[in-house]
């Protein structure tokens, strides 16, 4: 797979931020559940990308869903906050010995491990997100219940786009 280049990244961004404020903000099942689904692109950073550029893009992901979606910040800093720990968490589900450029999924660590990231980056992007958003902290269980289904959500999405873009073979989508 070869890297994307800055204009589609740029679009990729775009559409991302797009499906996020006007299709998935509205989703509100049960009152609680509601796919963070932009994250996507920030959980697919490929390894070979520098820790600058991935907090940069993903700031300004979470900035732009933030502009569109009328909620101050609270993307932004959120993702940002992912953006910080995904590197790592990459590390955590693939093999110490790899040590070529790849992009995290199903096809490059397995679906058992890219199960695990996913819970892990999403649910880390998820708690951050609804705790910044149910400041003053009031019931903690609603908080859980939120956290834990978008969680659940998001990451079938997630795992759905993935299944996608394997099944479409070298032209998936690898972003860097």
């Amino acid at each position: 797979m070869e890297p994307l280049s800055f204009m589609r990244r740029l679009g990729l961004m775009l559409g991302l931020v797009l499906l996020q404020v006007l299709i998935l903000n509205r989703i509100a099942l049960f009152g609680y559940v509601t796919p963070l689904f932009y994250i996507w692109m920030i959980v697919r950073f490929d390894s070979s990308m520098s820790r600058n550029s991935v907090l940069l893009w993903a700031f300004f992901t979470g900035l732009l869903v933030d502009l569109f979606g009328g909620t101050p910040g609270l993307n932004a800093a959120s993702a940002t906050f992912l953006a910080m720990f995904q590197p790592g968490m990459v590390k955590v589900f693939v093999p110490l010995d790899r040590h070529e450029i790849f992009v995290p999924g199903s096809s490059t660590m397995g679906n058992r491990a890219f199960w695990g990231y996913l819970l892990l980056t999403t649910a880390l992007h998820h708690t951050v997100y609804f705790i910044l958003l149910s400041i003053p902290l009031g019931d903690w269980s609603v908080l859980a219940l939120k956290v834990v289904f978008s969680t659940l959500l998001t990451v079938v999405f997630m795992y759905a786009a993935d299944y996608s873009a394997v099944k479409k073979g070298p032209k998936s989508v690898m972003v860097r």
